[in-house]
């Protein structure tokens, strides 16, 4: 690794976070970061934003609050105040600089070596999360929930600390997406001595970016796997466009965010039909919500805390949505669909919802994937949404395109 390495060597004796956050034009990196205090439950999310303006608010410029902030208000927060580095995102490694050395790997050179993974096991099996997904579609067609996000798993065992994982991993995923938002946090360490698990990924969706008064979302909802043949990839994107379920779970994400940003806003522009936007695996229904804030404007956080989570990652109305997979995920979600960004002193941010990521502990990758489920919602077709989801990990893991051998483990 260069100087500029995704994981910054620690300094004996400090509190330490690790953080990276990077998007297409540029790679910000904390560590030695002063944590930030957190009170777990109910309200957590305003209370956050409250504390880290507070601690900004007593720091000098440079000085941001970067980190995690859980799916549910349950899961304890882990913000820190750091002095970021910061350096432009170049092909490969988001830390790259172009004359970083590269290790080759039997499976695809130029990329990093990581140990070989064993066969998943998805949580829960599929037929359960098929039967899952019916129990959810029923529940949007009988009573006032309008859509309810599921997720399932798929733990894969991986021989190497998730320190040295971690770094390869990121490598992987730049490689195959230059266009991701990549990122990856530690989190505390396990009681006896364990050390950290990493939470990584390549998320395509953008909460919000806060500039000064002005602040622009870019919600995703709807999805459709892509394909090598590009006859067959064109289709699969028209068919999506043209989905009256993918467009009705898509206008129940946008109407939502409209309703809660328009009483903050002076001008809220919100286009009437949605657009495609492409990952490497995957076409997805977006739209770019354009607004102007009242003065004083909201910082990043604020914002952060009232929309989230949104329903494009939770359902609507949302209460009705979090009690549902609550009692239907076996899983906890912790951070998956949560969100990964930063906030500065002046109140502007990025943050991105932690989707397309795994957790890494010890001896395990676990994946995470979801779909939206609606009324008109097919078990199967739901099935195969997150498996397509799950792609974008497995392609970095295994090095390779050729996913069968993991994926097959998933859908049995």
């Amino acid at each position: 690794m260069s100087d500029h390495s995704t994981w910054p060597p620690t300094t004996p004796g400090r509190a330490t976070t690790r953080w990276l956050l990077s998007t297409p034009g540029r790679t910000l990196t904390a560590h030695d970061g002063t944590p930030l205090p957190t009170t777990p439950g109910p309200g957590q999310f305003t209370r956050l934003a409250r504390t880290a303006a507070r601690h900004l608010a007593g720091h000098p410029d440079g000085t941001i609050v970067a980190g995690l902030v859980p799916f549910d208000e349950d899961t304890p927060a882990h913000l820190c105040l750091a002095r970021p580095e910061r350096w432009p995102r170049h092909s490969g490694h988001p830390t790259d600089s172009g004359n970083e050395p590269r290790h080759g790997s039997p499976t695809r050179p130029g990329l990093p070596h990581l140990p070989d993974a064993g066969p998943g096991v998805p949580e829960p099996p599929p037929d359960v999360y098929a039967a899952l997904v019916e129990a959810a579609r029923r529940a949007t067609a009988d009573g006032p929930l309008a859509k309810v996000v599921l997720a399932r798993t798929l733990r894969i065992p991986v021989g190497a600390p998730p320190l040295d994982a971690a770094p390869a991993l990121l490598f992987r995923l730049a490689a195959q997406d230059r266009r991701a938002h990549l990122f990856a946090a530690t989190l505390p360490g396990h009681p006896g001595g364990a050390g950290p698990d990493v939470l990584i990924g390549a998320t395509p969706e953008t909460l919000l970016t806060r500039r000064g008064d002005t602040v622009v979302l870019h919600p995703l909802a709807g999805t459709a796997a892509r394909h090598r043949d590009p006859g067959r990839d064109r289709a699969a994107a028209r068919s999506l466009l043209g989905s009256a379920k993918d467009r009705h779970e898509h206008r129940l994400v946008v109407d939502a965010l409209r309703a809660r940003l328009a009483p903050l806003c002076s001008r809220l522009e919100v286009p009437p039909t949605p657009t495609l936007h492409a990952t490497t695996r995957l076409w997805h229904l977006g739209t770019v919500i354009r607004a102007r804030l009242h003065h004083p404007p909201p910082d990043a956080l604020t914002l952060a805390a009232l929309l989230h989570p949104t329903p494009a990652v939770c359902g609507t109305p949302t209460t009705y949505a979090r009690s549902l997979i609550r009692r239907l995920e076996p899983v906890p979600r912790d951070y998956y669909t949560g969100l990964v960004g930063w906030m500065d002193r002046a109140g502007d941010g990025h943050w991105v919802i932690a989707l397309r990521c795994g957790r890494l502990d010890a001896t395990h990758l676990r994946l995470y994937a979801g779909a939206g489920i609606v009324a008109q919602s097919d078990p199967a077709s739901e099935l195969a949404e997150t498996q397509a989801k799950f792609t974008t990990m497995l392609d970095a893991l295994t090095a390779t395109h050729d996913t069968a051998r993991l994926s097959a483990e998933s859908l049995r």
